[in-house]
């Protein structure tokens, strides 16, 4: 999918090198000669989700123009990239204290635009599918009734509701009937199944009802099976690429017995309650000698913590395992680790885990950093900073001394 993308420069030498390179990928380029031109582009009805601007440029120079682009009242995200012949570390460490997202000094190679394009594409994907699936689950828990409705490409996944809770969920490229998550339980066989949908479809009773009513499965092992089964089709659904979401309100009755509070089969939290083998749940102050599998002590770790909670504007501090979320302990206030999580899961969809570098969210009052505190195993250290006090440049400096790797 093609995204939109400003490139601000008054070389038009330089402007157009550069959307040459852009446009090659298969992306669409609107051109800046000037930074009052970009500024107008920029409070468009579609405005470029990628900016690529350039530091000097009559009107209004690049880093204004990021400032101002950053102030706008938005409920997505753009991505901005500051191009500049100065390459000193205090004119890098202005261009972020600006708002940017990046810093890439002429001259530059097309391989290192193209990198940090590929950077931009998977952060504005992966906040755009944040915000519009948050958006649509919060109106579906909200109402009576209805289906979330995600499609990307020829893919459709849909998460049915009733009465805030959930009922069903199903994606087109994956087997989504009764009769396939019937078919995953080991109790049942073929037989059995044939038996229970015809007593359904006879009777006008819930499947599961019929299960019950016949002491097929127990309660709760119906209720494993069938939680199990509507968490691994909505984790499939949050990690579509670059998807459409919509919610669509109905009032289908749907049986007590197979409905579920969100909470029990979102992939988020069912993720960060499972049990990491190698690791406990939190840095325990009375063992600080205790040792992770790969080596790494519990003493370490909190160092890490206390190092982070000394940056400049910093609030509050986790860091967790990326192969199950599981909070490794925190410091400061609390901290929204479920934020985290969702960015670390979907960076993670379309990348190795050896590829995922800094994630940087932005709110009205807060700056929140990612960053991979070790790559083998996978963890990550998530810093929540005051936007007033915190100076992004430095920020990202003093947060990569903490890591280890």
């Amino acid at each position: 999918m093609s995204m939109k993308i400003l490139v601000a420069d008054d070389d038009p030498i330089s402007a157009t090198v550069l959307e040459a390179l852009l446009t090659a990928t298969g992306n669409e380029c609107q051109i800046a000669h000037d930074g009052s031109t970009a500024w107008e582009i920029a409070q468009g009805a579609d405005p470029p989700r990628i900016m690529f601007l350039d530091w000097m440029m009559p009107g209004i120079d690049g880093l204004e123009l990021c400032r101002q682009v950053r102030a706008l009242p938005r409920s997505f995200y753009t991505y901005i990239v500051i191009v500049s012949a100065r390459n000193r570390q205090r004119d890098i460490t202005l261009g972020f204290e600006a708002g940017a997202d990046d810093f890439i000094t002429k001259p530059y190679q097309a391989e290192e635009v193209l990198a940090r394009l590929r950077v931009a594409e998977r952060v504005v994907r992966s906040l755009s599918t944040e915000t519009s699936l948050d958006r649509a689950l919060a109106e579906a828990r909200g109402a009576a009734g209805g289906d979330v409705i995600v499609r990307s490409g020829g893919v459709v996944g849909r998460i049915m509701f009733q009465g805030g809770k959930v009922a069903w969920a199903s994606i087109s490229s994956e087997p989504g009937s009764l009769k396939a998550m019937l078919e995953t339980e080991p109790l049942l066989d073929g037989e059995d199944i044939k038996t229970i949908l015809e007593e359904s479809a006879a009777s006008g009773t819930n499947v599961a009802q019929v299960i019950l009513d016949w002491k097929l499965l127990t309660p709760e092992r119906l209720h494993r099976r069938m939680r199990t089964w509507i968490s691994a089709k909505i984790t499939a659904i949050a990690n579509l690429p670059a998807p459409s979401v919509i919610f669509s309100p109905d009032n289908r009755p749907y049986d007590d017995a197979i409905l579920f509070d969100f909470e029990e089969v979102s992939p988020l939290l069912l993720i960060r309650q499972s049990p990491v083998e190698d690791a406990p749940s939190e840095i325990p102050a009375n063992e600080p000698n205790a040792v992770f599998a790969d080596g790494e002590s519990l003493r370490e770790l909190g160092a890490s913590l206390d190092e982070a909670m000394t940056i400049e504007g910093a609030i509050a501090v986790a860091l967790f395992d990326g192969r199950t979320g599981q909070c490794l302990g925190t410091r400061g206030e609390d901290v929204d680790l479920d934020l985290a999580w969702r960015k670390v899961k979907l960076a993670a969809a379309a990348n190795s885990w050896d590829e995922i570098d800094d994630i940087i969210i932005t709110t009205r009052h807060h700056i929140y950093f990612l960053r991979p505190y070790t790559r083998s195993p996978p963890r990550f250290i998530f810093l929540a900073t005051d936007r007033t006090q915190a100076k992004m440049g430095m920020v990202r400096l003093a947060l990569a001394a903490c890591s280890r790797g």
